[in-house]
């Protein structure tokens, strides 16, 4: 090769060489300007964007990561890594955890043992090429972020504030799951709320509780101040509940004048006792509402998990199994659920299907115990009582019937008695008998009942028994139900139709004697509490002599229940009592032997002591 072609392909060379060059620099150029855009993009847009190279050092983060993040932001440089801005930002709050469990809540090892259990958690997201999750911020905006890894190994995050769909999800939420006048969580969330917390202590192995309470006087609130006093008083009942909490504990209103507890973390009986004991003298501090002070009570049913069980609907039924025990020993009461009690409730559940299933099928029968004159023995009368026979075993009236009140069946029952003395009536007459005047008892329900009245029309009429020959007998505990205006309606249309009207048990209820100038009462029935204690207990002669003089004043007649013996009714003869009902003549008798005991006797004037 001469030296002519030796400078030829030199310069060739360094020709390619600058035409490299000069690619390179536009190539440079290019990419400044497109990491420039790149860079004025991400400085433009108006949310979150973080990038981090494959070493998870950053970047680049714009002014909208910077403006939300503003303390984790300071101090950045390009040996930041995403731990480190991860961990400034919850621990400068910027950052909010979800809430730990209770004991994490009240115990500073546990806490910090949270965080780092949810930084690593975290943190192994952000190495998984990406993903979607959502965050809320120390200034109360929730982000939801959408981060991923790139072919470049560099890992890009974009943040949208979605604080509006958060807000407008609560409230959803909200209406959805709280009781619009207390706040507090309402009864669609409770079995949700219990079955988590029963979950979480059977994994940690502690223990709960569920408690189901019951407001005493709502009612009586309600009816003698109204409603708005009575709201006033529930958001107040309310508020105390709260206050006497702990963390990781729940309380809800069900409706009503009831409300649900979820205890967490109760170590021992003595623990979840002193808790109750917090609530019931919180709750039991005196209000003042309107100038009335009031003072909260409460019926209380109590059961816990995992120990009486671990499914929450099967829970909620052992706490109203328990409260409704409390309901019915009256008062200010706390009951613990137990296996005794279930199986008490199971009789109890097998009894009202029975009940009802014996008022469908007319099981129900009934008995007549005779009423006689104090002073010559003349039979007067006949007082009905219901009878039910059960699988081959009478069933003690005590028993059924406050289960038919509770139950809603004391109106059925009612009816299904009146009639059947009615027609048991119509028969003695028909048998040429005189059985004198039928007294059947009747509930406030029946009273209650706009129909009342024209069912005893109709079955006066139906029976062709004429209405003085019915008496309706009710108690003092009628009187002062809350709707006692219908009640005595109802007892003076009665009494218009020419039923009488007898007041039962009288003196061992509340009523006043103002309830005697309302209704329209023919007779008073002494209790036989007092008619037992003659010739024994001086201060029961005392209130029986008091009630027969009351009576005979206010121009009404007498029945003493419960004599049985001479020493009894001699001593009613000489306070001039008109009429006596016991064993000195005869027990409750079934239909037939009520039948032949008045042919026995011929007539009512006849002496029923021979």
């Amino acid at each position: 090769m001469n030296s002519n072609q030796g400078d030829v392909g030199k310069n060739e060379l360094l020709k390619q060489l600058d035409a490299a060059r000069a690619q390179l620099e536009q190539e440079q150029q290019r990419g400044g300007d497109l990491e420039a855009l790149l860079g004025d993009i991400a400085e433009t847009l108006g949310d979150p964007v973080v990038a981090f190279d494959a070493n998870e050092r950053l970047l680049i983060c714009n002014p909208a990561f910077r403006s939300a993040f503003p303390i984790t932001c300071t101090a950045l440089d390009r040996n930041t890594t995403f731990e480190t801005l991860l961990r400034r930002a919850v621990d400068a709050g910027e950052v909010v955890l979800p809430s730990p469990d209770s004991d994490a809540a009240e115990d500073g090892a546990a806490q910090d043992d949270w965080k780092e259990t949810w930084i690593s958690q975290r943190l192994k997201m952000h190495r998984s090429y990406g993903g979607i999750w959502t965050q809320k911020t120390g200034d109360g905006r929730w982000l939801r972020w959408r981060e991923r890894c790139h072919m470049s190994g560099n890992t890009v995050g974009v943040a949208t504030d979605i604080s509006a769909l958060k807000e407008a999800q609560s409230q959803i939420h909200n209406k959805a799951e709280r009781d619009p006048l207390t706040g507090l969580l309402n009864r669609t969330v409770l079995l949700d709320r219990l079955q988590m917390q029963i979950d979480l202590h059977q994994n940690s192995g502690g223990a709960g509780a569920l408690i189901l309470l019951d407001l005493v006087k709502l009612k009586e609130i309600n009816d003698r101040l109204g409603h708005a006093v009575g709201d006033e008083f529930l958001i107040e009942v309310a508020r105390r509940l709260k206050a006497v909490l702990r963390f990781g504990d729940d309380v809800l209103r069900l409706g009503g004048d009831e409300f649900a507890l979820i205890l967490s973390g109760v170590r021992d009986r003595e623990t979840l006792e002193l808790v109750l004991q917090r609530v019931k003298t919180l709750l039991g501090e005196p209000m003042s509402l309107k100038g009335d002070i009031l003072r909260p009570t409460a019926s209380m049913g109590v059961c816990l998990f995992p120990e009486h069980g671990a499914d929450a609907a099967e829970l909620m039924k052992f706490a109203d199994n328990a409260l409704y025990l409390a309901r019915q020993q009256g008062g200010e009461r706390l009951c613990f659920f137990s296996a005794n009690l279930r199986d008490g409730l199971q009789r109890r559940g097998d009894l009202v299907e029975a009940l009802r299933a014996a008022l469908e099928q007319g099981r129900i029968d009934v008995a007549l115990q005779p009423q006689f004159a104090i002073s010559d023995g003349a039979h007067t009368g006949f007082e009905v009582l219901a009878r039910w026979t059960h699988e081959g075993c009478d069933v003690p009236p005590t028993d059924f019937i406050p289960v038919a009140e509770e139950i809603g069946l004391i109106v059925p029952l009612g009816q299904a008695v009146l009639e059947s003395s009615l027609a048991i009536l119509r028969g003695m007459l028909d048998a040429g008998l005189q059985p004198g005047i039928v007294a059947v008892n009747a509930a406030a329900a029946q009273l209650k009942h706009p129909g009342f009245s024209d069912q005893v029309i109709r079955l006066l009429r139906q029976y062709d028994i004429p209405a003085y020959m019915l008496e309706i007998e009710i108690t003092e505990n009628v009187l002062l139900d809350r709707l006692s205006v219908q009640v005595e309606r109802c007892l003076h249309s009665l009494k218009e139709l020419g039923v009488a009207i007898a007041l039962d048990d009288f003196g061992t209820g509340h009523a006043s004697l103002s309830h005697l100038k309302r209704v329209p009462v023919d007779r008073l029935k002494i209790d036989r509490s007092f008619v037992s204690g003659i010739g024994e207990r001086p201060d029961d002669e005392v209130i029986v002599r008091t009630v027969v003089n009351l009576a005979h004043s206010l121009g009404k007649t007498v029945v003493a229940e419960g004599v049985e013996s001479e020493a009894h009714r001699a001593f009613l003869s000489e306070l001039g009592c008109d009429v006596g009902q016991g064993y000195l003549v005869s027990r409750p008798l079934p239909r037939s032997e009520a039948q032949l005991f008045l042919a026995n006797i011929g007539s009512p004037a006849q002496n029923t002591f021979a």
